[in-house]
Protein backbone atom coordinates (compact mmCIF):
# COMPACT_ATOMS: atom_id res chain seq x y z
CA UNK A 1 0.00 0.00 0.00
CA UNK A 2 1.15 3.34 -0.64
CA UNK A 3 2.24 5.84 2.50
CA UNK A 4 1.72 9.23 2.34
CA UNK A 5 4.76 10.74 1.73
CA UNK A 6 5.91 7.81 -1.07
CA UNK A 7 5.73 10.47 -3.94
CA UNK A 8 8.90 10.86 -2.94
CA UNK A 9 9.81 7.61 -4.20
CA UNK A 10 8.38 8.94 -7.18
CA UNK A 11 9.95 12.60 -7.56
CA UNK A 12 12.73 12.96 -10.48
CA UNK A 13 15.39 14.93 -10.10
CA UNK A 14 14.30 17.07 -13.14
CA UNK A 15 11.13 18.07 -11.28
CA UNK A 16 12.56 19.22 -7.98
CA UNK A 17 15.19 21.36 -9.80
CA UNK A 18 12.63 22.64 -12.04
CA UNK A 19 10.80 23.56 -8.76
CA UNK A 20 13.22 25.45 -7.38
CA UNK A 21 14.19 27.11 -10.32
CA UNK A 22 10.02 28.26 -10.73
CA UNK A 23 10.29 29.12 -6.80
CA UNK A 24 14.00 31.08 -7.15
CA UNK A 25 12.29 32.90 -10.59
CA UNK A 26 8.84 34.30 -9.20
CA UNK A 27 8.99 34.43 -5.45
CA UNK A 28 10.82 37.79 -3.23
CA UNK A 29 11.72 37.88 0.57
CA UNK A 30 9.59 35.83 3.03
CA UNK A 31 7.17 34.76 0.46
CA UNK A 32 9.95 32.71 -0.87
CA UNK A 33 9.70 30.47 2.70
CA UNK A 34 6.38 29.68 2.24
CA UNK A 35 6.64 28.74 -1.69
CA UNK A 36 8.96 26.46 -0.46
CA UNK A 37 6.79 25.20 2.29
CA UNK A 38 3.77 25.17 -0.13
CA UNK A 39 5.55 23.12 -3.30
CA UNK A 40 7.31 20.56 -0.66
CA UNK A 41 4.81 19.86 1.65
CA UNK A 42 0.99 19.82 -1.39
CA UNK A 43 3.42 17.25 -3.28
CA UNK A 44 3.82 15.30 -0.18
CA UNK A 45 7.74 15.22 -0.83
CA UNK A 46 8.09 15.67 2.54
CA UNK A 47 5.40 16.60 5.47
CA UNK A 48 5.20 19.45 7.58
CA UNK A 49 6.73 18.30 10.48
CA UNK A 50 9.74 17.20 8.53
CA UNK A 51 9.94 20.67 6.97
CA UNK A 52 9.49 22.33 10.22
CA UNK A 53 12.18 20.21 11.40
CA UNK A 54 14.58 21.89 8.58
CA UNK A 55 13.04 25.55 9.46
CA UNK A 56 14.63 24.84 13.09
CA UNK A 57 17.81 23.14 11.58
CA UNK A 58 18.89 25.93 9.61
CA UNK A 59 19.10 28.52 12.19
CA UNK A 60 21.76 26.52 13.80
CA UNK A 61 24.26 27.56 11.90
CA UNK A 62 25.20 30.75 9.44
CA UNK A 63 24.12 31.29 5.77
CA UNK A 64 21.10 33.04 4.59
CA UNK A 65 18.11 30.23 5.69
CA UNK A 66 15.92 30.81 2.89
CA UNK A 67 18.43 29.33 0.61
CA UNK A 68 19.98 26.74 3.64
CA UNK A 69 16.38 25.53 3.73
CA UNK A 70 16.15 24.97 0.41
CA UNK A 71 19.45 22.94 0.17
CA UNK A 72 18.42 20.93 3.30
CA UNK A 73 14.54 19.60 1.70
CA UNK A 74 16.46 18.96 -1.88
CA UNK A 75 19.46 16.92 -0.37
CA UNK A 76 17.00 15.25 1.79
CA UNK A 77 14.93 14.05 -1.70
CA UNK A 78 17.38 13.53 -3.76
CA UNK A 79 20.92 13.29 -2.03
CA UNK A 80 24.20 15.48 -3.24
CA UNK A 81 23.47 15.95 -6.81
CA UNK A 82 19.58 16.74 -5.33
CA UNK A 83 21.08 20.00 -3.09
CA UNK A 84 23.61 21.03 -5.42
CA UNK A 85 21.33 21.41 -8.63
CA UNK A 86 18.35 22.59 -7.00
CA UNK A 87 20.55 25.16 -5.10
CA UNK A 88 22.43 26.25 -8.18
CA UNK A 89 18.92 26.64 -10.18
CA UNK A 90 17.10 28.42 -7.39
CA UNK A 91 19.76 31.18 -7.44
CA UNK A 92 19.86 31.03 -11.35
CA UNK A 93 16.94 33.88 -12.26
CA UNK A 94 17.77 36.36 -9.60
CA UNK A 95 21.41 36.32 -10.68
CA UNK A 96 20.99 36.78 -13.85
CA UNK A 97 18.85 40.07 -13.05
CA UNK A 98 20.64 41.04 -10.22
CA UNK A 99 23.57 40.77 -13.68
CA UNK A 100 21.51 43.14 -15.91
CA UNK A 101 20.53 45.65 -13.10
CA UNK A 102 24.49 45.87 -11.85
CA UNK A 103 25.46 46.53 -16.03
CA UNK A 104 22.98 49.51 -15.98
CA UNK A 105 23.53 50.88 -12.86
CA UNK A 106 27.29 51.49 -13.25
CA UNK A 107 27.10 52.10 -17.35
CA UNK A 108 24.19 54.35 -17.09
CA UNK A 109 24.02 55.48 -13.02
CA UNK A 110 25.16 59.11 -14.14
CA UNK A 111 21.79 59.37 -16.25
CA UNK A 112 19.91 62.87 -14.83
CA UNK A 113 16.80 60.43 -13.54
CA UNK A 114 18.27 57.66 -12.24
CA UNK A 115 19.93 59.55 -8.98
CA UNK A 116 16.46 60.96 -7.78
CA UNK A 117 15.43 57.37 -7.82
CA UNK A 118 18.29 55.67 -6.43
CA UNK A 119 17.79 58.85 -3.94
CA UNK A 120 14.36 57.62 -2.86
CA UNK A 121 15.36 53.87 -2.99
CA UNK A 122 18.10 54.31 -0.53
CA UNK A 123 15.67 56.61 1.63
CA UNK A 124 13.41 53.49 1.22
CA UNK A 125 15.94 50.58 2.50
CA UNK A 126 16.65 52.97 5.63
CA UNK A 127 12.57 52.59 6.51
CA UNK A 128 12.63 48.71 5.93
CA UNK A 129 15.82 47.90 7.92
CA UNK A 130 14.20 50.47 10.95
CA UNK A 131 11.35 47.70 10.43
CA UNK A 132 13.41 44.82 10.25
CA UNK A 133 15.30 46.39 13.35
CA UNK A 134 12.62 46.78 15.66
CA UNK A 135 11.24 43.29 14.84
CA UNK A 136 14.81 41.47 15.51
CA UNK A 137 14.63 43.91 18.60
CA UNK A 138 11.59 42.36 20.03
CA UNK A 139 12.53 38.88 19.24
CA UNK A 140 15.80 38.46 20.16
CA UNK A 141 16.66 41.47 22.83
CA UNK A 142 14.52 39.76 25.76
CA UNK A 143 16.53 39.94 28.60
CA UNK A 144 18.88 42.01 30.19
CA UNK A 145 21.42 39.72 29.24
CA UNK A 146 20.68 40.22 25.09
CA UNK A 147 20.50 44.15 26.10
CA UNK A 148 23.74 44.34 27.15
CA UNK A 149 25.25 41.93 24.03
CA UNK A 150 23.10 44.49 21.42
CA UNK A 151 24.42 47.43 23.17
CA UNK A 152 28.12 46.14 23.48
CA UNK A 153 28.14 44.78 19.42
CA UNK A 154 26.43 48.33 18.78
CA UNK A 155 29.21 50.54 20.51
CA UNK A 156 32.39 48.32 19.06
CA UNK A 157 31.36 48.82 15.47
CA UNK A 158 31.50 52.47 16.54
CA UNK A 159 35.11 51.44 17.10
CA UNK A 160 35.40 49.96 13.53
CA UNK A 161 36.25 46.71 15.18
CA UNK A 162 36.16 43.57 13.06
CA UNK A 163 32.91 42.12 13.24
CA UNK A 164 33.79 38.74 13.58
CA UNK A 165 35.86 39.57 16.69
CA UNK A 166 32.24 41.05 17.47
CA UNK A 167 30.71 37.83 17.42
CA UNK A 168 33.34 35.94 19.50
CA UNK A 169 32.54 38.66 22.08
CA UNK A 170 28.85 38.48 21.74
CA UNK A 171 29.36 34.31 22.86
CA UNK A 172 31.87 34.67 25.27
CA UNK A 173 29.06 37.05 26.97
CA UNK A 174 26.19 34.97 26.70
CA UNK A 175 27.84 32.13 28.04
CA UNK A 176 29.73 34.22 30.68
CA UNK A 177 26.37 36.41 32.01
CA UNK A 178 24.20 33.24 31.54
CA UNK A 179 25.85 32.19 35.13
CA UNK A 180 25.49 35.32 36.66
CA UNK A 181 22.20 36.01 34.66
CA UNK A 182 20.29 33.25 34.36
CA UNK A 183 17.05 32.08 33.30
CA UNK A 184 15.46 28.63 32.34
CA UNK A 185 15.44 28.78 28.79
CA UNK A 186 18.27 26.37 28.43
CA UNK A 187 16.84 23.91 30.63
CA UNK A 188 13.59 23.24 28.22
CA UNK A 189 13.77 20.49 25.57
CA UNK A 190 14.26 21.56 21.50
CA UNK A 191 11.42 22.68 19.56
CA UNK A 192 11.60 20.14 16.73
CA UNK A 193 9.77 17.57 17.08
CA UNK A 194 10.05 15.31 14.49
CA UNK A 195 13.74 13.12 13.88
CA UNK A 196 15.23 13.27 10.69
CA UNK A 197 15.35 9.88 9.09
CA UNK A 198 17.26 8.10 6.70
CA UNK A 199 18.36 10.34 4.15
CA UNK A 200 17.76 9.66 0.04
CA UNK A 201 20.75 7.63 -2.02
CA UNK A 202 23.53 5.92 -0.63
CA UNK A 203 25.45 7.30 2.49
CA UNK A 204 29.03 6.68 0.61
CA UNK A 205 27.68 8.87 -2.68
CA UNK A 206 26.44 11.62 -0.03
CA UNK A 207 29.71 11.12 1.89
CA UNK A 208 31.72 11.69 -1.33
CA UNK A 209 29.77 15.09 -1.84
CA UNK A 210 30.45 16.60 1.22
CA UNK A 211 34.26 15.76 1.01
CA UNK A 212 34.20 17.23 -2.95
CA UNK A 213 32.74 20.45 -0.95
CA UNK A 214 35.01 20.27 2.01
CA UNK A 215 37.98 20.26 -0.08
CA UNK A 216 36.56 23.10 -2.49
CA UNK A 217 36.33 24.78 1.50
CA UNK A 218 39.50 24.44 2.10
CA UNK A 219 40.56 25.46 -1.20
CA UNK A 220 39.52 28.93 -0.66
CA UNK A 221 40.57 28.79 2.24
CA UNK A 222 43.98 28.38 0.88
CA UNK A 223 43.21 31.46 -1.50
CA UNK A 224 42.27 33.78 1.11
CA UNK A 225 46.09 33.21 3.00
CA UNK A 226 48.03 33.03 -0.14
CA UNK A 227 46.35 34.62 -3.10
CA UNK A 228 46.28 38.54 -2.94
CA UNK A 229 44.48 39.20 -6.26
CA UNK A 230 41.69 41.27 -6.52
CA UNK A 231 39.73 38.52 -7.64
CA UNK A 232 41.29 36.42 -4.65
CA UNK A 233 40.59 39.32 -1.91
CA UNK A 234 36.80 39.26 -3.52
CA UNK A 235 36.35 35.69 -3.43
CA UNK A 236 37.84 35.17 0.57
CA UNK A 237 35.63 38.23 1.45
CA UNK A 238 32.31 37.13 0.41
CA UNK A 239 33.39 33.65 1.87
CA UNK A 240 34.07 34.88 5.48
CA UNK A 241 30.85 36.50 5.05
CA UNK A 242 29.10 33.40 3.85
CA UNK A 243 30.83 31.53 6.82
CA UNK A 244 30.13 33.55 10.07
CA UNK A 245 27.12 34.91 9.60
CA UNK A 246 23.21 33.78 10.90
CA UNK A 247 20.21 34.07 10.22
CA UNK A 248 18.69 36.21 7.21
CA UNK A 249 19.69 38.59 4.57
CA UNK A 250 18.97 41.31 7.24
CA UNK A 251 21.43 40.11 10.15
CA UNK A 252 24.20 39.09 7.49
CA UNK A 253 24.05 43.01 6.40
CA UNK A 254 26.21 44.45 8.56
CA UNK A 255 29.20 41.63 8.37
CA UNK A 256 28.97 42.49 4.53
CA UNK A 257 28.88 46.07 4.64
CA UNK A 258 32.04 46.21 6.92
CA UNK A 259 33.47 44.28 4.38
CA UNK A 260 32.88 45.60 1.65
CA UNK A 261 32.47 49.36 2.64
CA UNK A 262 34.14 50.17 5.63
CA UNK A 263 37.24 47.54 5.23
CA UNK A 264 38.15 47.10 1.46
CA UNK A 265 36.09 50.38 0.09
CA UNK A 266 35.02 48.77 -2.68
CA UNK A 267 31.28 50.18 -2.73
CA UNK A 268 30.47 53.91 -1.53
CA UNK A 269 27.75 53.77 1.63
CA UNK A 270 25.02 55.04 -1.54
CA UNK A 271 26.22 52.27 -4.06
CA UNK A 272 25.67 49.75 -0.96
CA UNK A 273 22.59 50.81 -0.39
CA UNK A 274 21.92 50.84 -3.90
CA UNK A 275 22.98 47.60 -3.93
CA UNK A 276 20.44 46.57 -0.89
CA UNK A 277 17.88 48.19 -2.67
CA UNK A 278 18.08 45.77 -5.77
CA UNK A 279 18.42 42.90 -3.73
CA UNK A 280 14.82 43.83 -2.53
CA UNK A 281 13.61 44.13 -5.84
CA UNK A 282 14.67 40.58 -7.13
CA UNK A 283 13.16 37.20 -6.80
CA UNK A 284 15.24 35.19 -4.69
CA UNK A 285 17.57 35.48 -1.97
CA UNK A 286 18.08 38.98 -0.79
CA UNK A 287 22.17 37.96 -0.40
CA UNK A 288 22.21 38.13 -4.06
CA UNK A 289 23.37 41.69 -3.92
CA UNK A 290 27.14 39.88 -3.52
CA UNK A 291 26.72 39.48 -7.62
CA UNK A 292 26.04 43.93 -7.29
CA UNK A 293 29.28 43.84 -5.47
CA UNK A 294 31.53 41.19 -7.80
CA UNK A 295 30.10 43.28 -11.04
CA UNK A 296 31.41 46.37 -9.79
CA UNK A 297 34.89 45.20 -9.10
CA UNK A 298 35.40 42.40 -11.88
CA UNK A 299 32.31 42.76 -14.26
CA UNK A 300 30.97 39.19 -15.09
CA UNK A 301 33.74 37.40 -13.57
CA UNK A 302 33.72 39.24 -10.77
CA UNK A 303 29.96 38.85 -10.29
CA UNK A 304 30.14 34.69 -10.31
CA UNK A 305 33.01 35.00 -7.44
CA UNK A 306 31.68 36.65 -5.52
CA UNK A 307 28.01 34.77 -5.54
CA UNK A 308 29.99 31.88 -5.64
CA UNK A 309 32.10 33.20 -2.19
CA UNK A 310 28.75 33.82 -0.92
CA UNK A 311 26.60 31.18 -0.77
CA UNK A 312 29.04 28.49 -1.47
CA UNK A 313 29.96 28.24 2.73
CA UNK A 314 26.09 27.46 3.98
CA UNK A 315 25.30 25.13 1.59
CA UNK A 316 28.74 23.24 2.58
CA UNK A 317 27.17 23.41 6.34
CA UNK A 318 23.94 22.35 5.08
CA UNK A 319 24.76 18.81 3.65
CA UNK A 320 27.12 18.20 6.91
CA UNK A 321 24.36 19.49 9.81
CA UNK A 322 21.38 17.47 7.84
CA UNK A 323 23.56 14.58 8.54
CA UNK A 324 24.39 14.86 12.10
CA UNK A 325 21.29 17.45 13.17
CA UNK A 326 19.96 14.87 15.42
CA UNK A 327 22.95 14.41 17.31
CA UNK A 328 23.65 18.04 18.17
CA UNK A 329 20.28 20.15 18.51
CA UNK A 330 19.48 20.05 22.16
CA UNK A 331 23.22 20.82 22.93
CA UNK A 332 22.85 24.35 25.19
CA UNK A 333 26.15 25.19 24.18
CA UNK A 334 25.36 25.19 20.81
CA UNK A 335 21.84 27.33 21.66
CA UNK A 336 23.47 29.57 24.01
CA UNK A 337 26.04 30.50 21.03
CA UNK A 338 23.39 31.07 18.68
CA UNK A 339 21.46 33.59 21.48
CA UNK A 340 24.48 35.33 21.71
CA UNK A 341 24.89 36.03 18.00
CA UNK A 342 21.54 36.80 17.70
CA UNK A 343 21.42 39.72 20.30
CA UNK A 344 24.94 40.74 18.98
CA UNK A 345 23.30 41.32 15.25
CA UNK A 346 20.02 43.35 16.43
CA UNK A 347 23.17 45.68 18.10
CA UNK A 348 24.88 45.87 14.52
CA UNK A 349 21.40 46.15 12.58
CA UNK A 350 21.12 49.37 14.83
CA UNK A 351 24.34 50.31 13.76
CA UNK A 352 23.61 49.61 9.98
CA UNK A 353 20.23 51.60 10.18
CA UNK A 354 22.56 54.73 11.89
CA UNK A 355 25.12 54.61 9.26
CA UNK A 356 22.48 54.13 6.37
CA UNK A 357 19.84 57.04 7.68
CA UNK A 358 23.03 59.57 8.03
CA UNK A 359 23.82 59.27 4.62
CA UNK A 360 20.63 58.77 2.54
CA UNK A 361 18.36 60.81 4.91
CA UNK A 362 19.91 64.34 3.95
CA UNK A 363 16.22 66.10 3.41
CA UNK A 364 12.66 66.18 4.49
CA UNK A 365 11.68 64.48 1.30
CA UNK A 366 13.84 61.64 1.56
CA UNK A 367 12.63 61.14 5.36
CA UNK A 368 8.89 61.11 4.15
CA UNK A 369 10.55 58.46 1.62
CA UNK A 370 11.78 56.43 4.61
CA UNK A 371 8.68 56.78 6.94
CA UNK A 372 6.32 55.61 3.95
CA UNK A 373 8.42 52.99 3.45
CA UNK A 374 8.37 51.71 7.44
CA UNK A 375 4.81 52.26 7.46
CA UNK A 376 3.41 50.54 4.75
CA UNK A 377 5.96 47.77 5.12
CA UNK A 378 5.06 47.41 9.09
CA UNK A 379 1.25 48.13 9.60
CA UNK A 380 -0.03 47.62 5.60
CA UNK A 381 1.96 44.37 5.40
CA UNK A 382 2.73 45.25 1.64
CA UNK A 383 5.07 43.06 -0.33
CA UNK A 384 8.58 45.06 -0.15
CA UNK A 385 8.54 44.51 -4.11
CA UNK A 386 5.15 46.90 -4.56
CA UNK A 387 6.70 49.18 -1.92
CA UNK A 388 9.45 49.99 -4.67
CA UNK A 389 7.52 49.99 -7.34
CA UNK A 390 5.44 52.92 -6.09
CA UNK A 391 8.43 54.44 -4.90
CA UNK A 392 10.13 54.50 -8.28
CA UNK A 393 6.90 55.22 -10.41
CA UNK A 394 5.91 58.32 -7.92
CA UNK A 395 9.42 59.54 -7.99
CA UNK A 396 10.04 58.83 -11.91
CA UNK A 397 6.37 61.13 -11.99
CA UNK A 398 7.61 63.87 -9.58
CA UNK A 399 11.04 64.03 -12.00
CA UNK A 400 9.18 64.65 -14.81
CA UNK A 401 6.64 67.13 -13.32
CA UNK A 402 9.39 69.20 -12.21
CA UNK A 403 11.47 69.24 -14.93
Amino acid sequence: MKTKHDNTKELSLLTLVSSFFKIGLTAFSMAILQQIKATIINNKWLSQKQVDEGIAMVQLYPGPIIVNLGTYCSYRLKGFWGGLLSTFFFLLPSYVLMLALSWGYFSYGAVSWVKPVFMTLEAMVVGIVFHVFLDFGKRYINSSRSAIIAGAAFILLLFHINALIIILVAITLEITLHKLIPDDSYGKPAPSVESISSLTGKKSSRLIGIIASGAVFIGILFIGAFVHTQNGQLLFSMFKVGAVAFGNGYTIMPLLQQEVVVSHHWLTLQQFADGIAFGQITPGPFLITSTFIGYKMSGLLGSIIATFGMFFPSFFYTLIITEIYDKIKTNKWIRQAIKGIMGAFTGMLAWVLLSLGEVSLNSNSLFIWAVGSFVLVRYFKLNILWIFIIGIAAQLILYNIAG
